[in-house]
């Protein structure tokens, strides 16, 4: 297996993190620095990143039903709050599979297998994400059009997204919103162009899992799909 990908698989960080240690001189193999990103490892070599050494676990994958106010980061410069506060410690290296934003709840997973969270985020994949989020603003047919053909702002192209209208009064609206790209703020960004104000967003699902009666903070381990399993060892 490669360097990167065997630690972004033993769970100590996501692959691009692990090719920025590789690239920076923080990975050591058999007692030298390696910046070798295509290295082979054996299941006899030792690893070390960061002083710590890298063993191969199996795969693991929790749900964690995240409230406002907290950053889907390990640390944030400006000292808010992120989502390992709340963690027990024993699970303080989990990896974010996606993120929802600071202002942004519900149902985020959480693994400790690198290339599990990359399977989950690929848009090859076409995961889906599902939402309930509540606007204020003028709501009209021709927006609802709009998301479901796909609609291009500012030089980026958001693809499908499915709609129901949950609740309407006056100027405030639900719509459950159903999409599979999960590109950066995309909800934030349409509901921008579109003038409506985001007053709360919860993912209720991803994938096969779902929020259900998740109490905020709460966490929980799940079993992994069995027809995911080969799809992460095959990653390349």
């Amino acid at each position: 297996m490669r360097l990167s990908k065997f630690i972004s698989t033993s769970g100590y960080t996501s692959r691009r993190k692990a090719d920025k240690l590789i690239e920076n001189g923080f990975v050591i193999v058999n007692s030298e620095v390696c910046r070798d990103f295509s290295k082979n490892i054996m299941i006899t070599d030792e690893v070390i990143v960061e002083s710590t050494l890298i063993t191969m676990q199996p795969p693991k994958l929790w749900l964690f039903n995240k409230p406002n106010g907290y950053l889907c980061t390990t640390d944030d410069p400006g000292g808010r709050k992120t989502i390992y506060d709340l963690l027990p410690n024993k699970l303080s290296n989990l990896i974010s599979i996606g993120r929802l934003d600071l202002n942004s709840n519900g149902l985020l997973l959480l693994t400790n297998n690198g290339e599990l969270s990359r399977y989950y985020e690929l848009p090859i994949n076409k995961i889906m994400r599902k939402y309930h989020v509540d606007f204020s603003g003028t709501l009209m047919t021709k927006q609802i059009k709009s998301l479901e053909s796909g609609i291009f702002i500012k030089g980026t192209n958001y693809g499908s997204i499915k709609s129901k209208t949950l609740k309407k009064i006056r100027n405030k609206f639900t719509l459950e919103l159903s999409l599979q790209e999960g590109k950066n703020r995309e909800i934030r960004n349409i509901a921008s162009h579109f003038d409506w104000k985001v007053i709360n967003l919860k993912r209720i699902q991803y994938g096969q899992y779902f929020l259900s009666n998740m109490k905020a903070g709460e966490i929980k381990e799940v079993k992994i799909s069995e027809q995911i399993i080969p799809s992460i060892k095959s990653l390349k």
